[in-house]
């Protein structure tokens, strides 16, 4: 018989879906162990919280994976969801980025 998510029958892509995301255990600072990340990565980029803040994963041991965290982590609380993007950081790099200054994760510093 089907089960029910927030409300609505769930469908075989929905459980997919929810084999993508982890949830926050625990957050110190910039770093965040999540659990529920079995099959990821290291180096796996990922988006944290419900803001989807940019993440990269720096650890994996069983399940859990810690997080180095490139954006604020203030609004991040325990059991938000970590979304896996099966994708590492990256940046492009090309010749409209001579005289900018950017940080670690390509956005743009105003100088």
């Amino acid at each position: 018989m089907p089960a029910f998510y927030g409300g609505k029958l769930t469908t075989f892509e929905d459980s997919e879906k929810e084999s993508e995301y982890g949830y926050v255990r625990k957050v110190s600072g910039p770093v965040v162990v999540a659990d529920g990340m079995a099959g990821a990565a290291m180096y796996e980029l990922v988006r944290v919280g419900h803001d989807n803040l940019i993440g990269e994963i720096i650890r994996l041991e069983g399940d859990s994976a810690t997080i180095q965290v490139y954006e604020e982590t203030a609004g991040l609380t325990v059991n938000d969801p970590v979304l896996r993007t099966h994708k590492p950081l990256s940046v492009e790099l090309g010749p409209g980025i001579l005289g900018n200054i950017f940080d670690g994760i390509q956005r743009p510093l105003k100088t």
